[in-house]
């Protein structure tokens, strides 16, 4: 492969990433090359990132169980914070046992190496996130995906191959449109099949749910959901993931996932302030409110304004642009104008379906949103 020739592909197709330094703690204001900019690019949905309580939390934790966990937790880097935020988990989402992972990335690969052979089928929504689909791609198993949310097409796949060992997997709050699985249906048609159900609620849990314990909570589907994976680096404000099953479930990733034995331990800092994380979330009602008045506010100015409005009624608002250029331009005219929003392009989303991916989190305003939208008015009419 000629590494020069595909980045001179990459920038002249306008597919070509880049970073930003920011030189402020996460929030609906971020700090940019000395700029500040009304950050709407973050999946610090309920604005813990840089809560006070939790970073004394992490201080006095580093104090107690110093910096590092010294090695995999299958050697000596099991450390009692990561045990007691393991039955937190289980606590909070009703489940027998869990686990953590260092990263959502590495819980969702860890399935390849655990519950998949030659004999598996893994049907998966066409629009899951790359982790899902890579720890498929990775695996020995049969990969077969199923138009986004058609839940007739995946009854179809079932169907055709019920006399294998069946996984169905999916997202629960879907992360470039910010629509929901039809997990109530889902989760029946499994149950007819015997297929094995596992749900990604990275983007559901901690802004869905009474307690915040994410989609499956809303839809009182607890018991129906074989395996639910989360992370704990967007609404929870830290850094790594987990899941939570019943007991043997956990105890083969325990045995078996190689994301999880052959890598250090989380920070069990880290950890212990996770776990407070929880605590608050599960009392932060209050910020599930704002956000949805958010959302609110956001869709009633946007029909006004005659903006694209998606189907989502959630924290994530696309706005398709279509073509990759015209979406790099408009996100480009809002960072001058000192608003983040990225453009995302593929392979991330469909071709075609290039857009600004909007978070809206319970750090912001009605102002911050009623600019936001004023503004890509503005550059879209052509006044900027």
């Amino acid at each position: 492969m000629d590494i020069n020739l595909e980045i001179k592909k990459r920038k002249d197709s306008g597919l070509f990433r880049k970073r930003r330094i920011v030189t402020s703690p996460q929030g609906a204001q971020i700090d940019i090359k000395g700029k500040s900019f009304l950050n709407f690019s973050s999946n610090d949905y309920l604005g813990l990132a840089n809560n006070n309580k939790l970073k004394l939390h992490m201080v006095e934790s580093i104090k107690k169980y110093g910096v590092g966990s010294g090695s995999s937790q299958l050697m000596t880097g099991h450390m009692r914070p990561h045990q007691l935020l393991e039955k937190r988990l289980s606590i909070f989402f009703k489940k027998e046992a869990s686990l953590i992972f260092s990263s959502g990335y590495h819980a969702n690969l860890a399935i390849a190496s655990t519950l998949i052979n030659k004999n598996t089928v893994i049907i998966q929504d066409k629009l899951n996130h790359a982790s899902l689909i890579d720890s498929a791609l990775l695996s020995e198993g049969k990969l077969v995906r199923y138009r986004h949310k058609d839940f007739f097409h995946l009854q179809k796949i079932l169907e055709k191959y019920k006399n294998q060992d069946l996984i169905v997997m999916t997202d629960g709050i879907f992360s470039m449109d910010g629509d929901r699985a039809p997990l109530r249906d889902i989760s029946k048609i499994c149950h007819k099949y015997n297929a094995l159900l596992i749900v990604d609620d990275a983007h559901g849990v901690g802004v869905l749910g009474k307690r915040g314990a994410g989609l499956m909570e809303e839809l009182n589907l607890e018991g129906e959901i074989d395996l639910l994976i989360g992370t704990f680096g967007k609404s929870i404000g830290a850094s790594g993931a987990f899941i939570a099953g019943n007991e043997n479930l956990i105890e083969a990733f325990i045995q078996k996932a190689r994301t999880y034995i052959y890598t250090t331990a989380m920070l069990p800092a880290l950890a212990n302030t996770i776990a407070h994380a929880i605590d608050l979330i599960e009392n932060s009602n209050n910020l599930r409110t704002h956000i949805c008045d958010l959302v609110e506010h956001y869709k009633k100015l946007s029909k006004k304004l005659e903006l694209y409005l998606s189907d989502s009624n959630n924290h994530i608002q696309p706005i398709i642009i279509g073509g990759v250029n015209e979406t790099v331009r408009v996100s480009e005219a809002l960072y001058e104008k000192n608003i983040l929003v990225s453009a995302i392009r593929p392979p991330t989303v469909p071709k075609d379906t290039s857009r600004l991916r909007i978070s809206i989190t319970a750090s912001h305003t009605k102002k911050d949103i009623t600019l936001l939208l004023n503004t890509i008015k503005n550059i879209q009419s052509g006044d900027y």
